[in-house]
């Protein structure tokens, strides 16, 4: 079947963008153009590709149209490297990845595997943060070449590596705790006590109270859609947290942050996904994203699927 790349292009910056006006900015088009190739690319593979929506969306079949422009990008991306290098090596430009990333990774030590990849693979980042547990849609969905996910099953199509775990601890400043725990840290006063979450998605409160105590209940607190704004209102007293360690770890030595019940910790493991079919170039980032992972990390089973 042949492929007008123009058309895959369009298709892939409305899932990227969101929109068909968005898509025509970023192609520098104007939007009946991306509308009309999208139109031409549907009637002749003979099914929908686009949900028109708040955001648009790929269906399964432009899901698949999504991931192949982005694979065939990075491969002319490495003959165009290739080529340059022989030329000038100076001149080689940059290739584009959009990896999904959790929140909680991009806080802590996925910010080294953006400088080696930079530095050693000639890559940008384009990142989509989401909930870990939500990460893996966006792979599946066509708008990330990789993601990393706490998704242990292999996506069809896809490459599963086990990258190690994230221990969280519940955290709040000694005074918010002295008031809100003086009791006790009992399940009805961490029910009552404001909790901060990232957004509606984010389990990881509820996770610790069936670690702590064997069940969770509902809970009230601030939603956060922020890594720093989080930190700082646990830090503030706004609430109590459940926070990667090594964002802690100083706080709970110098007595600024305290721990609801030392010992009782949730962990999440992480692994890292990409289409088995993959360039060069996404084969060396895998390679980088376990090295990184295995320094930062809880061990883990370190595995590949």
């Amino acid at each position: 079947m042949d492929f007008e790349y123009p058309a895959l292009e369009a298709l892939a910056a409305v899932v990227k963008e969101g929109s068909f006006e968005a898509a025509a900015k970023a192609l520098n088009v104007t939007q009946s153009a991306v509308s009309q190739r999208i139109k031409q690319l549907e009637e002749r593979m003979g099914a929908v590709l686009v949900v028109r929506g708040r955001p648009c969306t790929a269906t399964e079949f432009g899901q698949h149209l999504c991931r192949h422009i982005d694979q065939v990008q990075l491969l002319e991306h490495e003959l165009q490297k290739s080529l340059t290098t022989v030329a000038d090596p100076r001149a080689a430009v940059p290739a584009v990845v959009r990896i999904a990333v959790n929140v909680d990774s991009l806080a802590t030590w996925f910010s080294e595997v953006i400088q080696r990849a930079a530095a050693e693979l000639n890559l940008l980042f384009e990142i989509i943060p989401d909930d870990q547990d939500y990460t893996a849609q966006r792979l599946r969905n066509g708008e990330a070449l990789a993601a990393v996910t706490t998704l242990e099953k292999p996506l069809q199509g896809c490459r599963r590596i086990s990258l190690g775990a994230i221990e969280y601890h519940a955290v709040a400043t000694p005074a918010f705790f002295h008031a809100h725990f003086r009791d006790g840290v009992t399940l009805a006063a961490v029910a009552e006590a404001p909790h901060l979450a990232f957004n509606r998605k984010d389990t990881l409160p509820q996770q610790w109270t069936m670690r702590a105590f064997g069940q969770a209940v509902p809970m009230r607190g601030h939603m956060l859609p922020s890594y720093l704004g989080h930190l700082n209102c646990c830090r503030n007293g706004a609430g109590w947290a459940l926070m990667p360690r090594a964002t802690v770890q100083a706080a709970l030595s110098d007595g600024s942050l305290v721990e609801l019940l030392p010992g009782k910790t949730v962990s999440l493991s992480l692994h890292w996904q990409a289409s088995a079919h993959i360039s060069e170039i996404m084969r060396l980032l895998s390679h980088i994203v376990l090295d990184v992972a295995r320094k930062h990390l809880r061990p883990d089973q370190f595995r590949e699927n």
